[in-house]
């Protein structure tokens, strides 16, 4: 085997020039987009991590309001309850208001009725004592005599222990 200087000589010329072409015009710009790559990574990392902490805070104040949302969600239901309470009150307080205003006039009208009854049945009363009175007597009186006559005993019925 024989080496050949002058052809090794040539090849790590010809290698050298090659790699500072490749250097000068290849490298270069892959180690620069590499450089750019590896940049934006962290940038995008660094996007990601103010992202999420904003997304963070943002939850907070989502839970923030949320719970004020409930308290006042509370308030609003426990104002209907009272409103409602509130007006059932007032509807058992008005028909309670009928109810006696319906039993005060039965009681008035039962009052009424009684008192009716009571002077019919006088009047009842006096004509069949006036009747009697004549079949006793045999003879007729005048009606205005008669009728204040039993009206006097019928008045003093009430006053006579044994009547």
């Amino acid at each position: 085997m024989h080496i050949d200087v002058p052809v090794i000589l040539t090849t790590v010329i010809g290698f050298l020039i090659v790699v500072w072409i490749l250097k000068k015009y290849a490298w270069g710009p892959v180690l620069d987009l590499l450089d750019a790559r590896r940049e934006k990574i962290r940038s995008d990392y660094a996007d990601a991590d103010s992202a999420r902490g904003e997304a963070a805070k943002l939850k907070d104040e989502f839970e923030v309001q949320l719970g004020s949302i409930k308290t006042i969600e509370k308030e609003r239901v426990q104002e209907a309850v009272k409103r409602g309470e509130d007006l059932a009150g007032r509807i058992q307080d008005e028909a309670r208001q009928k109810a006696d205003a319906t039993l005060d006039k039965a009681r008035t009208d039962l009052e009424v009725e009684t008192h009716k009854a009571q002077v019919e049945l006088k009047d009842q009363v006096v004509d069949l004592a006036i009747g009697a009175a004549e079949k006793l007597i045999g003879q007729k009186l005048d009606e205005e005599t008669h009728r204040r006559l039993v009206l006097d005993y019928i008045e003093n019925i009430g006053e006579t222990p044994n009547a």
